[in-house]
């Protein structure tokens, strides 16, 4: 059973010693919580540079050996014929599938690069 007054115990600094761990708490809580708020915004930058930057190491490894076997195999022959018929059923591919998937809204008109 639990005495309500003890020898020797000082209410007073007891109901202090209380009061300065309860406003560390407080103190404590609020540093977590602006700790929190400039995480997450720093968290979705990072993710999205990173997404980025592998966009781009995709476009970049992907666009520029296109652009130089297109630049070294010589015009007017089976093979520039084949690639360019192969790059517009590629096109031709991604519009009905982006068309299919978006119905509500019309889909973005695909470029062709001419050279």
């Amino acid at each position: 059973m639990i005495q309500a007054s003890s020898q020797g115990v000082d209410g007073l600094a007891s109901l202090s010693s209380v009061w300065a761990v309860m406003e560390a708490a407080r103190a404590g809580a609020a540093d977590a919580r602006s700790a929190a708020e400039g995480f997450l915004p720093a968290a979705s930058k990072a993710i999205t540079s990173g997404v980025h930057a592998t966009g781009f190491a995709i476009g970049f490894a992907v666009s520029f050996p296109a652009c130089l076997v297109a630049r070294v195999v010589p015009r007017n022959n089976a093979i520039v014929y084949g690639l360019s018929d192969g790059g517009l059923a590629g096109l031709d591919l991604a519009r009905s599938t982006v068309q299919s998937v978006a119905t509500a809204t019309p889909a973005p008109a695909l470029g062709v690069v001419a050279s």
